[in-house]
């Protein structure tokens, strides 16, 4: 008897080596650069260097926020990413990301569990063959088993490694989500300033035209002006009011939708700066390919195809047979082992072989839908890669525009501001009335307004190319 189990013993521990043996490994992903082949179209080829002029191939920096060197921006940032409740609903992702991988690795664990079960059963009035009642039988069963699937084909640790994938694609969301929030962030404090200087420049515009409209009045009372001119003045400084009008209600849309980024009820009350930070010195963008290590969409979309790749296996190996091992022991008795004397002590080993012959096509499509899921991901790597690349191209571009812009603009208002100041000397000196003053002010404070956008499109510009590079805020 003992030798006979240990050879029973010896051959399953033999059968169980040998399955391990020869169990088939995880595949691997392609690399990157085979993945950016692959997910392109032929015709497609990512340059060596970005093609907009001027740009400076040394690595990326990062911490851009202090290169603003504008603490309350970066405070406004930080309450942001603390309290803003998107960002939270991305952290929760990544924990539920984890457990899956928790839960599909644990499949490859052997399951261990305890069963137990109590019955009674009592017979009516039945006589055995010597006549005499037989009685009351009780059954009764306390087992514990212990079964574990042997993942010879690699089907476990193929959706493991999906489910790995998986998080990290979730993590680098989240990463991506925490950038492109401190941006929207930036970019709404800015454009608070921004909305609240042009807000300044329509009051004081409001009071030129009001001013200009009571000079022309005074003309028209005494002759030296026309009824027409009279209209336009008034018509002006309606057109002036309601400017300011509506940009006191933009800057009021700007300041809630600051305070619902950062947590806050949107009561209209956080202050901001009066006047906007001075753009930061040119930053160094880097090479293409260095892009594609440093963007988390990106990284999350190379961890999202690798994911549906490993999915591939999986289901590849799901049309395999597949082998469990199990066992139990323990205390079980029934009537027919109360009738033999059988000890109730008893315990049970096995093997378990499942292949599947027929299962309607269900498993030859779950192959079909990963290998479309697979293909469907790799496009989306692509096209994440040309949207990442369109973003700096286009960001650096803009830049060396609108400074082109800003720089036409500063001219011009150098040029005003020198018309309004010969003006001025003018009517000191009695060559002139205060009409053409008062138009050359209005003509400057219109000029501020555009010179001021333009400082603000060249400070959101910048902070997209932040985000665009990839750099850590």
């Amino acid at each position: 008897m003992n030798a006979s189990m240990s050879f029973r013993t010896t051959l399953a521990l033999g059968i169980c080596a040998t399955l391990l043996l020869c169990a088939c490994a995880v595949k691997k992903p392609p690399s990157t650069t085979e993945t950016v082949k692959n997910s392109l179209p032929p015709a497609t080829k990512v340059p060596d260097q970005w093609t907009s002029q001027g740009t400076s191939p040394a690595p990326v920096e990062t911490g851009w926020l202090k290169s603003f060197n504008d603490p309350q921006m970066e405070a406004v940032v930080a309450e942001a990413i603390q309290n803003n409740l998107d960002l939270k609903a991305a952290a929760t992702r990544i924990q539920v990301a984890a457990s899956v991988v928790t839960e599909v690795h644990a499949q490859m664990m052997p399951l261990i569990a305890v069963a137990g079960e109590a019955k009674y059963l009592g017979r009516f009035h039945q006589k055995n063959a010597q006549g005499q009642t037989r009685g009351n039988f009780n059954a009764s069963s306390l087992l514990g088993s212990v079964s574990w699937e042997l993942d010879v084909w690699a089907k476990i640790r193929s959706q493991t490694a999906a489910a790995k994938q998986g998080m990290a694609a979730t993590e680098s969301d989240y990463q991506w989500a925490r950038m492109s929030l401190a941006a929207a962030t930036a970019k709404l404090w800015y454009l608070a300033t921004c909305t609240l200087v042009l807000q300044r420049y329509a009051q004081e515009d409001v009071l030129v035209d009001q001013q200009l409209l009571d000079v022309t009045i005074a003309q028209f009372q005494v002759g030296n002006a026309e009824q027409q001119q009279v209209d336009f003045a008034q018509a002006q400084l309606a057109q002036s009011q309601a400017q300011l009008a509506q940009v006191s209600n933009a800057y009021l849309q700007v300041i809630r939708g600051l305070e619902v980024l950062v947590g806050r009820y949107p009561a209209g009350e956080i202050k901001t700066a009066s006047a906007l930070t001075a753009l930061p010195p040119p930053v160094p963008a880097g090479l293409p390919s260095q892009l594609l290590e440093r963007r988390p969409d990106i990284l999350a979309a190379q961890h999202t195809f690798n994911a549906a790749f490993h999915l591939v296996q999986a289901a590849q190996a799901a049309r395999l047979p597949s082998f469990a091992l199990n066992g139990a022991g323990g205390y079980l008795t029934n009537e027919i082992y109360q009738d033999l004397k059988f000890r109730p002590w008893v315990w049970t080993a096995g093997a378990d072989l499942l292949a599947p012959l027929y299962t309607g096509g269900y498993l030859q499509a779950q192959v079909k839908i990963a290998n479309q899921n697979q293909k469907a991901a790799l496009a989306l790597y692509g096209q994440t890669l040309l949207q990442a690349f369109d973003d700096v191209e286009v960001t650096l571009t803009n830049e060396r525009y609108l400074k082109d812009q800003e720089k036409d603009a500063a001219e011009a208002l150098k040029s005003t501001e020198d018309a309004l100041n010969l003006g001025k000397v003018k009517y000191d000196v009695g060559q002139t009335d205060l009409s053409p003053v008062l138009q050359l002010e209005s003509v400057v404070l219109a000029t501020q307004t555009a010179e001021t956008y333009l400082r603000y499109e060249l400070i959101a510009n910048r902070i997209d190319l932040y985000l665009a590079l990839g750099g850590p805020f």
